[in-house]
């Protein structure tokens, strides 16, 4: 895929602004990479460079560092809280920056195996990072402010896809709010640069879904997830597919996918379609 600057100055909040801008300055003098990921990233490339609203808007910001240990995490605590900026929040992973909720979500090779973490000192709080190491690899700068300058990384909008399928599986049934950002984004794909790619390099895969942007988009999506995925993350996903559209499956994620405006049948044409997708990348 390929890797474009996004440059979404004057459409972020001034406190948005300030929080990422110390983030940034403290990850930056510890020498860790970071990204935003969650709802705000959906909201940075969906909203702000696309235009499309989302169902829900959030105030929070969620990061992913990468670091080795915890050692080097509670480098980041103690450099937040040193500001006086920052406050802690009864979450471990959670800070208070005036009225935003900082998620500080750590990935790579503090995580074990499974890609989980466990936190100190009680190990008792474990976390599910599956997806976070392809969503960095192939995440995307964007601009956020043009003066002060301000540029960071946001995952593309199949690695979010990945990292919101992934959530909801490690969460269930907690995390309904991922199904829904998950489709969000699959229902929303035909409305980025994706409508050149349909009729350039994929008029063939246009023409088999009959010219239907929608359906064409989605599996699309499939692919470009499988794409950036590693074996290991692409047959887990694989394996949630499968389970969840089955015709023996308690359609869990269906379920959680459905509102108002939604049947069972639409969403699970859509979800065989992303899977139809996924399975197509060899």
């Amino acid at each position: 895929m390929t890797k474009i600057s996004l440059d979404i100055s004057g459409k972020v909040s001034l406190e948005h602004i300030k929080a990422i801008s110390e983030i940034k300055k403290i990850a930056g003098s510890l020498g860790i990479k970071f990204f935003i990921v969650g709802a705000t990233a959906r909201d940075f490339v969906l909203g702000c460079l696309y235009g499309v609203k989302a169902p829900r808007m959030t105030l929070d910001i969620d990061f992913g560092v990468e670091i080795k240990n915890w050692e080097i995490y509670q480098k980041i605590e103690t450099e937040l809280l040193k500001t006086s900026r920052f406050k802690r929040s009864k979450a471990k992973q959670r800070f208070i920056f005036e009225d935003t909720t900082i998620d500080i979500i750590p990935f790579g090779d503090i995580s074990n195996d499974k890609n989980e973490i466990s936190w100190p000192p009680e190990y008792s709080m474990m976390m599910n990072v599956s997806g976070f190491d392809e969503a960095y690899k192939h995440a995307t700068p964007i601009i956020l402010s043009q003066d002060p300058f301000l540029e960071i990384k946001v995952p593309t909008l199949p690695g979010l896809a990945v990292l919101k399928i992934l959530s909801w599986k490690h969460s269930y049934p907690e995390r309904q709010k991922d199904a829904e950002d998950l489709l969000f984004i699959m229902m929303n794909y035909e409305h980025t640069d994706i409508i050149e790619r349909l009729y350039s390099d994929k008029i063939e895969l246009f023409e088999s879904e009959a010219f239907d942007n929608k359906m064409a988009s989605i599996r699309i999506l499939g692919q470009d997830m499988s794409k950036i995925c590693n074996p290991y993350t692409l047959d887990e996903i694989k394996g949630l597919l499968n389970e969840e559209t089955f015709e023996t499956s308690s359609y869990n994620l269906v379920t959680h996918m459905m509102g108002a405006t939604h049947t069972f049948d639409s969403i699970l044409d859509l979800l065989l379609k992303l899977k139809q997708g996924l399975w197509e990348v060899k």
